[in-house]
């Protein structure tokens, strides 16, 4: 009697253990399959693309990335639709907006994609990047970017922790620059019939746009503005 009851005693043993690892498969086997499951699904499946906010990258190239990641349930969203984005077009890409409209015929999307706006252009090696507002570098396409100011630095880092210090104070006066060169002591802008000295990149005052201003229709030919409220005149 006790032989036999050992013996049902195990078997429910060994059945519990089959069934928690049948249990575990089926977990693992759903949580691997299912996103790409459901995404076959008829109204999973993106059948129309609204499209807003992009400027040089092509409605055919989202949409192609937008096919490529929607394979998957979950791989579809803002967050990796902006690094393939960026992925392809070198950090062009700002920000991603996403929203879906699910229906039985399959699932509307509604994008906004900001693109970053170029304010200078970065001498890099042989060639050039572009540069928004941020600071933050990104690739041109053919022939963009003509007709901006020019960039010259030791340390790009440095050039885009304090970018927005120059572009507020310095850029955005659409004043005629050439170019500005970002170095260790200095920053100093080329214009038409001018060179301008400015303190160092990190140390530009709140008010550089004001005294550039002031000193513009200055006849002499180099001007210094690294020592406060003094300015420094040379033909």
């Amino acid at each position: 009697m006790k032989k036999k009851h050992n013996t049902e005693r195990r078997a429910q043993k060994l059945f519990s253990v089959l069934l928690f690892v049948a249990w575990i498969s089926f977990m693992a086997f759903a949580g691997f399959f299912a996103p790409s499951f459901f995404a076959q699904l008829p109204f999973f499946k993106v059948k129309q693309i609204e499209l807003s906010g992009n400027d040089k990258i092509a409605f055919e190239d989202i949409k192609e990335l937008v096919e490529e990641l929607s394979t998957s349930l979950t791989s579809l969203n803002e967050e990796n639709l902006l690094s393939e984005l960026n992925a392809r077009f070198d950090g062009r890409v700002k920000k991603v907006y996403m929203t879906r409209d699910i229906g039985i015929g399959g699932t509307s999307l509604k994008l906004r994609v900001v693109e970053r706006k170029p304010v200078a252009r970065l001498r890099f090696g042989q060639g050039y990047l572009l540069l928004d507002e941020e600071g933050v570098a990104f690739a041109p396409f053919e022939g963009e970017g003509k007709g901006l100011v020019e960039v010259e630095t030791y340390d790009i880092d440095l050039l885009r922790e304090h970018f927005s210090r120059l572009y507020e104070g310095v850029i955005s006066l659409n004043i005629p620059l050439k170019l500005i060169r970002v170095r260790r002591d200095s920053v100093v802008l080329i214009l038409n019939s001018k060179k301008v000295i400015l303190p160092p990149l990190e140390l530009l005052p709140p008010n550089v746009s004001e005294r550039l201003k002031m000193i513009y229709n200055f006849p002499e030919e180099k001007v210094d503005l690294r020592y406060g409220r003094f300015i420094l005149v040379r033909n």
